[in-house]
């Protein structure tokens, strides 16, 4: 069936696939910026990855935060691999290349496929069924994607793996310089925002006898007696009354912040 007529006709399975290869090209490449930016900024909200991470290796006893860096640069990579791909079978799909795309969607595919096993195995490990669950779905999405490409694709001609030693070398090129670039990020973050992991957090008054602190995801325990703490050296006049959490509903500022509240009353 042809959707549009013209010079250039686009059937309804020509348009599945584009849109098949514009939604994988937009999910490695949305994930990759995510873990560029490494947490929230003005029109993004994403998620802090390298916090993730950390308190993943954390839980099961490794607390350096260079194995949460190398776990996540071997994540990075394989996504960036799979956006080069998939974004490659884009272009050469647009070109008319069809057996070029169906090679390169096929390798895209096989890093999808890993990732998201490694991610699963992740899960288990760190006793994460929620991630579990969202990473299953996604290998599967993957493979059923896969698979309706190439049936949609069956008349069209050869189904062998077309790659050429130039095509190899420009793809390895840019994931190369993706990762690196990628890889910069998250050192970086983490050796400009580690410390969150540690140090108190600093209430601000927000009303009469009312602070707020924005707790940061990377924080645990530590962090909260630390800034109780805190809060009661720079306050001595201060008795805390109680302590009271927001709803996630209204926590509206940064999709990883946990907020919480400090109710204090003058001591007599």
């Amino acid at each position: 069936m042809t959707l549009f007529k013209g010079k250039n006709n686009i059937s309804t399975s020509q348009l599945i696939r584009y849109s098949i290869l514009v939604y994988w090209s937009l999910f490695w490449f949305l994930n990759i910026i995510d873990k560029m930016i490494g947490g929230s900024l003005f029109l993004w909200v994403g998620r802090d990855r390298f916090a993730q991470f950390q308190k993943f290796f954390a839980s099961a006893g490794l607390e350096s935060p260079f194995i949460a860096d190398f776990a996540l640069v071997i994540a990075a990579g394989l996504e960036v691999f799979a956006f080069v791909f998939f974004t490659g079978a884009l272009i050469h799909f647009f070109r008319k290349n069809i057996e070029s795309s169906r090679s390169w969607f096929l390798i895209g595919t096989c890093f999808t496929l890993i990732t998201f096993t490694i991610f699963s195995i992740g899960d288990h490990v760190f006793g994460d069924r929620f991630e579990l669950l969202e990473h299953t779905l996604f290998w599967s999405l993957s493979l059923f994607t896969w698979l309706v490409f190439i049936r949609l694709g069956s008349k069209e001609g050869n189904q062998g793996l077309v790659l050429n030693n130039r095509q190899i070398l420009g793809a390895s090129i840019v994931s190369i310089l993706l990762v690196f670039t990628t890889s910069f990020s998250i050192f970086s973050y983490n050796e400009n925002f580690f410390f969150r992991r540690t140090e108190p957090v600093i209430a601000e008054k927000v009303g009469e006898d009312i602070y707020k602190v924005s707790f940061p995801f990377l924080g645990g325990s530590t962090v909260f007696e630390k800034t109780i703490e805190k809060f009661k050296n720079e306050n001595p006049n201060k008795r805390i009354d109680h302590i009271y959490t927001v709803p996630n509903e209204l926590r509206l500022k940064k999709a990883d912040a946990l907020i919480f509240y400090i109710v204090t009353e003058d001591r007599e």
